[in-house]
């Protein structure tokens, strides 16, 4: 995952409709020792540090229903890619100068953009949440630049250090049989025994002959008298219902189906209704 991020650096910087010498100049991803020997005027972006992203840290998994079926997706590790910009022009007669403008522009094109925009993300990327936060940031105040530069084999030079925060997928996606009934059962206090028989919540999806969901449809339990209405995705829940055969109603516009249930729902059962 990390490597699309800096793919897609790559394409965020050699976008069309760049002016020179931003526009001219070669990405690069290397760890510039000295001596860092070019034949092209360059931008390059080393990677030098990887680290997890502690506001963005969450422990809330997010649940998906698909059909019968519960996805439990846990949390995302997020990380930030730090990069040192450096500038090195080739050729001209004043490289001190041609530096600084050429770090101006990177400057000004990566400040203007809050993001890595969609166009210039791999497709991998394109599907992340949030998306992904790129910005200028400050050193830390622990980094010496001058211990730093020496660290990496190279004279102290002007650069920007780039953060972009990635969600790395580090547990496996968990699924689960949806829950379509729940129970519960009354004690007597101390005793333990049992005070009544259990009673039990069902729940289910109404979809229309296109398996669309239906929104505001009246659902009951006939021999009960418990009613509800369908939510905008089509599931509705009833509670209070004891064990037994019944009859679910459903009721959308001047269509009405009837359809025998089990409560509690056998193995492989189920409440959803289609309607026809």
């Amino acid at each position: 995952m990390i490597h699309e991020v800096t793919e897609s650096l790559e394409a965020f910087l050699k976008q069309p409709g760049l002016q020179p010498p931003l526009r001219d100049a070669a990405i690069r991803f290397d760890r510039p020792t000295d001596p860092y020997a070019l034949d092209q005027t360059t931008v390059n972006l080393f990677l030098f540090e990887v680290r997890e992203n502690l506001e963005l840290r969450s422990n809330e998994s997010v649940t998906r229903r698909v059909g019968g079926q519960s996805f439990v997706e846990p949390p995302a590790y997020r990380a930030n890619c730090l990069y040192l910009v450096t500038a090195w022009p080739v050729g001209g007669t004043d490289l001190p100068k041609q530096e600084h403008q050429l770090l101006a522009q990177v400057l000004q094109l990566i400040a203007g953009a809050p993001v890595i925009p969609p166009a210039f993300l791999t497709p991998q990327l394109q599907l992340q949440e949030p998306t992904l936060p790129m910005m200028v940031v400050q050193p830390d105040g622990v980094r010496n630049p001058a211990e730093f530069w020496a660290a990496i084999g190279n004279r102290i030079k002007a650069s920007l250090l780039v953060s972009v925060t990635v969600s790395l997928q580090v547990f496996d996606t968990a699924e689960y049989p949806s829950v379509i009934s729940s129970g519960i059962r009354l004690k007597t206090v101390p005793g333990g025994a049992d005070l009544d028989a259990p009673f039990f919540r069902i729940g289910g999806t109404v979809l229309d002959a296109a398996s669309a969901p239906v929104v505001n449809a009246g659902v009951s339990v006939v021999e009960r008298g418990r009613s509800t209405l369908t939510d905008a995705e089509g599931r509705f829940s009833l509670s209070a219902l004891p064990g037994g055969n019944f009859t679910l109603r459903v009721t959308a516009g001047a269509v009405t189906q009837d359809r025998a249930i089990v409560v509690p729902a056998p193995a492989l059962g189920g409440y959803d209704v289609q309607l026809t």
